[in-house]
């Protein structure tokens, strides 16, 4: 006997089918250009009130047309406009096929430009124009005009947006000057699962995702309520590329320069797709491949309070980073109305990384001999991180609107490689010590809490723009590392190991034109999600006869790699100093001939057998179930209004761990909450070219997964307990956004907005003093949900050519914005601060020279400095520095098939830098990654 369930399931598929198989008037098309469909194309019945615009795609429907004859008029930015006279029967689906736009020009000589670079800011410019929310859209050959090589990168240039970084490449993605946490990042409108070596948030890390595999990229500002709402930033959704209308093969090859490293950038590229004859059966496979050596010079100072640096770190790595990308898409065309699709995407990044870090310990300091303790650890880890989906869908055009549905399965996860050895794949380390270092005693101040350098509040002497001063701690000016008194300290195997599995997300969206002013959608959304985190980490100690010196592994060790040209941007001369190291083999070989004479020291170990590191090791079950629905009413030509609600429920399980009289015991926590986003905009076309948007959205972020943790580890030696709460609730935000567009008709915008968000629960660390398995005074610290916030600021962009200027200068053009943003949250103190991660300024400028199939365009990227953790005082929060960056982008299309291309990234290597409080004269870290070249060239047959 059925179930209710099962007949309800039936009676909705027939449902579908019905409305899928009825038969009234339509027009269906594809609108393109010589070579590309052309998304966000205008579509109008001349003398009636019909109208529609091509998805991305390039299609387009008109439904519910009477019998009769009609003139089509299709408009679209930079292209000239067409007139099509049809006629359509009674019962009839008039399949207008292909239809080609020519782009407008000005001269014969100007063909190849406007083929090959206008048509990709169109795209996107009618794209974002015919959009009722407010988004920026970005094109695919609008990315490849930058150096920028992952998904993160291509959006740094958009108004509003910043990105962070890791050794020098785009990794995380902040809209507004939220956190990266608090911005949704989604592929083909699916929010993807995270895993990160360090992160426990739900901030995507785009670093192994190749720029080659996106078509669009929408950085929505304000969510409309059939998208996905965990975003109070608002959010970013990458569109991969789908099988083109025509056959065709890409080849890229490429090969350049890294300066810092001294070694070779090399990266791949092809794309091959087509349609059968029939044109029913579409096929893309799409690889990128970029493999690059790197160095970055690192230095970090170690703080107390405002006692001065206690430990100073002097951080030099080397590697080579593989990213590998595959996106393969399938498409069989059913009928005229109706497509299925089979997608599947890979991305890999394997980061092999050797690291050596010298450690300077002030706070060894001995005023007898004047003397401290010099630190090296030897570090060799592979860190990969790999992302599997698979995704089928269908798109189904209806007598009077559409039906879309997609199943989809995602898998992320971050683990170490096989270092030293498969069995101890971990960030692995070996540490060696020399005692007995001299050390200017004029650096070194006791003002009750032990040795600490640069005096108090530093007296000025811990400038990174003054080297010598910096570092000058040595009382001797010719010492150099001794490996014959460096003696072994222990090993280290550090491990992470992250996977979070999206095993099914179901989509459905009903789109119903209840006439040519009012069309009603509906739809579901289901999300089942498991993620397992562990870690440990593990000490091991010289445990037969005496501790072995560096030099006693005379055949495995080596000089440090480019260690005499460390920081050579500060013109600083302290790599010097470094002496013999372990080579990478050398590092690997120590474990295999040494195991007899290491033991584990389990009271510096952590890991779930030692009763620590318990808040690390959980597993979260997570359900997401999700329903909207939402009206749009076309009240006249000019005014356009949209309103809805979406109802968000989540259901969350998190297993853990915690110590219950010297116990390890298994700990469980559930949380359900229900989501309610209702949604309103509204759109004023003053005329062809004006847009006026006003949106009033309500938006959430789920808490972070390491905040809801329900175990925790108690630190006996510090008598304080660090976890989770599984109990936090979400973060929730009223945004208010207005932003005016005047579109050129020669391809440009001029936008300006402002926006507000009042934020409500927002997530902070939360200290207070209980009692734990019947020890009182133990101090907690926990997340939990602070008081309310806000965020407001205006945005400004322009986009414009200078072919109204005469001769030469017409084939320049610029694109400049600035965002201005400003913010306040109340810490339980009562101390007033910015949000964390909200910089008060973000600035783009571009300018750039297109003639003749050449393309030369300079780009500047600024980002003013943020907060990232907050204390009590101002003087000991944490910062990210102001950043700026330069790039430089060049093409020649020398014929149709062929294009040479050069980059240039990080023309201007100015450091990244974490610093204490306001000023960079206290620098927790400063970091350069110098500049990179390439060069290669582009085949399109």
């Amino acid at each position: 006997m059925k179930t209710k369930l099962e007949k309800l399931l039936i009676l909705v598929f027939v449902c579908v089918i019905t409305l899928i198989s009825a038969q009234k008037q339509s027009i269906i098309g594809i609108i393109l250009d010589e070579s590309q469909p052309l998304p966000g194309a205008s579509i109008k019945v001349k003398g009636s009130s019909k109208t529609a615009s091509t998805d991305v795609d390039g299609k387009f429907s008109i439904n519910d047309v009477k019998a009769g004859t009609y003139n089509l008029q299709v408009s679209y930015i930079g292209y000239e406009t067409s007139s099509i006279e049809i006629e359509i029967k009674t019962g009839e689906t008039v399949d207008l096929g292909n239809i080609k736009l020519s782009q407008k020009q000005k001269n014969i000589d100007e063909v190849i430009v406007t083929g090959t670079l206008k048509n990709t800011e169109a795209r996107a410019l009618n794209l974002q124009k015919n959009a009722i929310n407010i988004t920026n859209v970005i094109a695919s050959d609008g990315i490849g005009k930058l150096p920028d090589r992952n998904a993160a990168e291509t959006v740094q240039r958009v108004q509003g947006v910043s990105i962070e970084r890791d050794q020098g490449e785009g990794r995380f993605v902040s809209l507004r000057g939220l956190p990266p946490f608090w911005a949704s990042t989604t592929i083909n409108g699916n929010r993807l699962p995270t895993a990160e070596e360090e992160t426990t948030s739900r901030a995507t890390a785009f670093d192994f995702f190749p720029t080659e595999l996106i078509s669009y990229v929408h950085v929505n500002k304000s969510f409309t309520p059939d998208m996905e709402a965990d975003g109070i930033g608002g959010g970013v959704n990458f569109i991969t590329k789908t099988p083109p209308m025509k056959t065709e093969l890409k080849i890229t090859l490429g090969s350049g320069y890294n300066t810092k490293s001294d070694k070779g950038v090399y990266n791949l590229g092809l794309l091959y797709g087509g349609r059968t004859k029939d044109k029913k059966f579409g096929y893309l496979l799409n690889i990128a491949h970029f493999t690059r050596n790197w160095s970055t010079d690192n230095f970090e100072a170690r703080r107390s309070g405002d006692e001065g640096v206690f430990r100073l770190e002097l951080r030099d790595y080397n590697g080579v980073r593989k990213t590998t990308g595959i996106n393969t898409a399938f498409e069989y065309v059913l009928s005229p109305k109706n497509t299925l699709y089979l997608k599947g995407i890979y991305g890999t990044l394997a980061d092999d990384e050797t690291h050596y870090k010298h450690r300077i310990r002030f706070d060894k300091f001995s005023s007898v001999n004047n003397t401290a303790r010099v630190e090296l650890q030897n570090i060799h880890n592979l860190l990969i991180t790999e992302l599997t989906s698979v995704s089928l869908g269908g798109n189904h055009r209806l007598n009077k609107g559409k039906i879309d549905w997609d199943l989809s399965y995602y898998d992320n996860r971050f683990k170490y490689g096989n270092i030293p050895d498969k069995q101890n794949n971990s960030y692995y380390v070996i540490k060696y010590t020399q005692s007995g270092v001299g050390i200017n005693p004029n650096y070194i101040a006791d003002y009750g809490n032990g040795p600490r350098a640069y005096w108090k509040a530093d007296g000025g002497k811990l400038d990174y723009k003054d080297p010598d001063a910096l570092f000058g701690f040595y009382s001797n000016p010719d010492f150099k590392m001794d490996a014959s008194q460096m003696k072994f300290t222990d090993l280290e195997f550090y491990k992470v190991f992250v996977e979070e599995k999206d095993k099914i997300v179901a989509a459905f969206n009903h789109e119903i034109n209840v006439s040519d002013r009012l069309t009603l959608k509906y739809g579901f959304k289901y999300r089942d999600k498991e993620r397992n985190a562990r870690f440990s980490d593990i000490f091991y100690s010289w445990s037969n006869g005496n501790t072995p010196l560096l030099s006693d592994f005379g055949q495995y060790i080596t000089s440090q790699p480019n260690g005499t040209k460390y920081l050579s941007e500060m013109n600083a001369h302290i790599g010097n100093t470094f002496g013999p190291v372990l080579s990478t083999p050398g590092m690997d070989q120590f474990w295999h001939q040494n195991q007899g004479n290491l033991k584990i020291n389990t009271a510096d170990s952590e890991a779930l057998e030692y009763n620590k590191a318990l808040g690390r090791n959980f597993d979260v079950f997570e359900k997401h179930a999700d329903a909207f629905g939402m009206g749009t009413y076309k009240i006249n030509d000019q005014i356009t209004i949209l309103g809805g609600i979406r109802l968000s429920n989540t259901h969350t399980k998190v297993k853990g761990y915690n110590v219950v009289e010297d116990v390890l015991t298994p700990v469980e926590n559930t949380k359900n909450y229900l989501a309610v986003l209702p949604m309103l905009h509204l759109k004023y076309t003053l005329n062809d070219k004006t847009n006026v948007r006003f949106a009033a959205t309500r938006t959430f972020s789920r808490p972070n997964f390491g905040d809801l943790t329900p175990g925790g580890t108690y630190i006996e030696a510090d008598n304080e307990f660090k976890g989770g709460n599984p109990n936090l609730n979400p973060t929730y935000s009223l945004n208010f956004d207005l932003m005016g567009e005047y579109y050129f008709s020669n391809v440009g915008i001029l936008s300006g907005g402002v926006f507000y968000k009042s934020i409500t629960d927002p997530i902070f660390q939360d200290s207070f003093i209980s009692s734990y398995n019947g020890i009182n005074g133990v101090q907690f610290t926990a997340p939990n949900n602070g008081k309310r916030a806000w965020l407001g600021g205006f945005e400004l962009g322009i986009n414009r050519r200078f072919d109204f200027l005469p001769g030469f200068l017409q084939y320049f053009g610029t694109q400049l914005n600035a965002t201005l943003m400003t913010s306040e949250m109340e810490k339980p103190s009562g101390r007033k601060v910015a949000l964390p991660y909200q910089a008060k300024q973000l600035y783009n400028v571009q300018i750039f020279f297109e003639k003749k199939g050449f393309n030369a365009r300079m780009a500047y990227n600024y980002k003013g400095k943020y907060a990232v953790e907050y204390a009590e005082e101002d003087l000991n929060d944490s910062y990210y520095g102001k950043y700026s960056s330069l790039d430089f982008g060049g093409s020649y299309q020398f014929t149709k098939y062929l294009m040479l291309y050069a980059d240039v990234n990080n023309i201007l290597n100015k450091p990244l830098i974490y610093h204490f409080g306001k000023s960079e004269a206290r620098p927790e870290q400063v970091e350069y990654y110098g500049v990179r070249f390439n060069l290669g060239i582009k085949l399109n047959f």
